[in-house]
């Protein structure tokens, strides 16, 4: 299988130096063609016994999201490399997490999906690995040392702890550097040095652009990293990291430096323009150096995909305005920056996207402009809203396109409103009623009882940024009687069959599947919950707070429909702490899971922007009438 990669990767780039002899000079091969032209080229067969495959996995946490690396480790035992390296980030962890039992208990998980690696596997500390005492304890307990070199075929894989301090500050401890420094020089003779670290230390020494009291400031550190440059300056080397849960190529030090995406943490998944994916990369160790692809869970992706010069683009396009006035909101100037830091001429053209209703105005709507190499641009849109703050969602959004000469470049990027409505939310939130029932519906999955014949209680989900409707609609209803609450809901889906739904195992994690989520803080406190969600097989995830241990007595029961699945719930008022005389004021949340290659958004009742759908303090409000 590597051999069949590396012949792949050799095709389509191919080496300078070619064989005339061909596949025919192979001990190993045979054939039956007698005429003095052969089907085939004369290229010799990829088979280098100093060549090697390897592949590198990322971060895994820092806003995990569970089901990915495991997925991860199959794809790669496919590809059988030698061995498997990572640079960090595999538990949850933290700084704050010091108890022994949690932390072993996440570590019992990860190492269980390590175990599924038919190959080597080279564990690298990150922050969330290695933040504390209790934490390093454990590491060094489990895996011996928490920086270490390995020679294999003649290169040197340098394994550093850029956690070398408590805390999650980047740091390179004078012992370690001193240390590295021998390594280094100890095998000087190598045909090739690869550096592995968890934070990319060139960025945090180089510094970091921070929001302070208003103003940007650039924060530098001092990691010790150039103590290190200093020895590998001069010598054959490429350095990995990850951490920031975005892919960049950079060159520095006469060397390509790179930061990985994720192969199972936190990001917003926008793409290769963002160089933000799921990845495994895919090192062929060659007498040239490293030739490198980056295997995203549903594709390959070219190294160069995303480059420092591409990020500073796409990330220095922003507004310069932040209102935190939200409502009302009328005739606002918002002037968009756009600088041009790639060597060729960017067109573009940028489109509002703004809701059905006519509440939201923006001019001018469209704009078209060309920005040449090294050159900035300022356009300003004038915004205004026109309604009370029941209308404020959805948000427009900003749709924008740029390309290259020659159409080498490609980006799209949504902006948003310079608003921050994290505060709005709290002070305007969503409102719906719960009514009593008249009769106790049958809990089959129906819904043909007259309970579910009148209006819904809920008709419109929004993406967790409010900038759009969700593609499908989604229609619950809520009522109850003096035992139960009662909800049904009807999950319209066009494409039944590609509805996802296979875990079969209650309490277990449903975001990879399609579910609805539905969450209760009854005494509206703002810090207390009951959470629960179905898929469409019927599974139950039901907890109180987080505690998945914690099991209703409910009832509940799925359908399908010609285009549409359906649940039906009975929740006990008991179970969710509910006095209907004490509270009539709920909080109250709902979302819905698609998770589709062309769909892999969640959809809210009550928006919480960067937020997940488990804070209470962004729930809407639920009147028990």
């Amino acid at each position: 299988m590597k051999y069949r990669l590396s012949l792949f990767l050799s095709c389509c780039f191919p080496l300078t130096l070619l064989s005339e002899t061909g596949p025919e000079s192979d001990e190993n091969f045979s054939h039956s063609v007698s005429t003095p032209q052969k089907p085939w080229t004369k290229r010799k067969f990829r088979n280098d016994p100093n060549d090697f495959q390897f592949a590198i996995v990322t971060d895994r946490t820092g806003g995990l999201r569970p089901g990915v690396f495991p997925r991860a480790v199959k794809k790669v035992n496919e590809l059988q490399p030698e061995f498997v390296i990572t640079v960090g980030d595999l538990i949850p962890g933290g700084g704050r997490l010091r108890d022994q039992k949690e932390i072993r208990r996440q570590w019992d998980e990860f190492n269980g999906f390590v175990k599924g690696f038919e190959m080597p596997f080279f564990y690298l500390p990150g922050n969330h690995d290695v933040s504390n005492g209790v934490m390093d304890k454990i590491w060094d307990e489990m895996f011996g040392v928490r920086y270490y070199t390995f020679v294999y075929k003649n290169v040197l894989f340098l394994c550093l702890n850029t956690q070398d301090g408590e805390g999650s500050s980047p740091s390179l401890g004078k012992e370690q550097i001193a240390w590295a420094k021998k390594e280094i020089e100890k095998h000087s003779d190598v045909r090739w040095t690869m550096v592995f670290i968890h934070q990319p230390l060139w960025v945090s020494e180089e510094g970091i652009k921070r929001n302070v009291n208003g103003k940007t400031v650039l924060k530098k550190s001092k990691t010790g990293w150039p103590e290190i440059e200093a020895v590998l300056a001069g010598k054959k080397h490429t350095v990995y990291a990850g951490h920031v849960h975005r892919y960049a190529k950079y060159e520095r030090n006469q060397a390509n430096y790179y930061t990985l995406g994720t192969t199972g943490g936190g990001s917003a998944l926008r793409g290769s323009s963002f160089g933000e994916f799921d990845h495994a990369t895919w090192i062929t160790m060659t007498e040239q150096g490293p030739r490198m692809m980056n295997l995203t869970l549903d594709g390959m992706l070219a190294e160069d995909v995303t480059t420092e010069a591409k990020q500073k683009f796409w990330r220095g396009m922003k507004f310069t305005e932040s209102f935190k006035e939200t409502f009302p909101f009328r005739e606002k100037v918002v002037t968009l920056q756009v600088e041009n830091p790639l060597d060729t001429k960017l067109s573009g053209r940028m489109s509002w996207m703004l809701p059905v209703s006519d509440h939201w105005t923006v001019s001018p709507r469209r704009v078209s402009l060309d920005v040449a190499p090294g050159e900035k641009k300022e356009i300003q849109f004038t915004v205004s809203h026109q309604g009370d703050v029941s209308t404020y969602f959805p948000l427009p959004r900003l749709d924008v396109h740029f390309h290259g000469e020659e159409d080498q470049y490609h980006l799209d990027k949504a902006l948003y409103l310079p608003l921050d409505l994290t505060d709005h939310v709290k002070k305007y939130p969503e409102k719906t009623q719960m009514t009593a029932a008249e009769k106790r519906p049958v809990i089959d999955g129906k819904l043909d009882d007259a309970l579910w014949k009148g209006e819904p209680s809920i008709s419109r989900l929004i993406p967790r940024r409010a900038d759009g409707y969700a593609p499908v609609k989604t229609e619950a209803w809520l009522s109850y009687d003096d035992s139960f609450v009662y909800i049904g809901v009807r999950c319209q889906e066009p494409m039944m069959r590609d509805i996802l739904s296979e875990v079969e195992t209650r309490d277990s994690d449903l975001r990879e599947d399609d579910s609805i989520e539905i969450l209760f803080d009854t005494n509206h406190d703002k810090k207390s919950f009951h959470h629960f969600m179905l898929n469409p097989k019927g599974v139950l995830y039901d907890a109180r707070l987080r505690d998945a241990k914690w099991n209703s007595a409910s009832e509940w029961k799925t359908g399908k429909e010609d285009s549409a699945w359906t649940l039906e719930m009975a929740i006990p008022l008991k179970d969710i702490e509910a006095d209907l005389k004490a509270n009539k004021n709920w909080g109250f949340q709902m979302a819905r899971h698609r998770p589709r290659m062309e769909e892999r958004k969640s959809y809210q009742w009550s928006p919480t922007f960067w937020y997940g759908n488990t804070l209470p303090s962004f729930f809407g409000q639920l009147e028990v009438q």
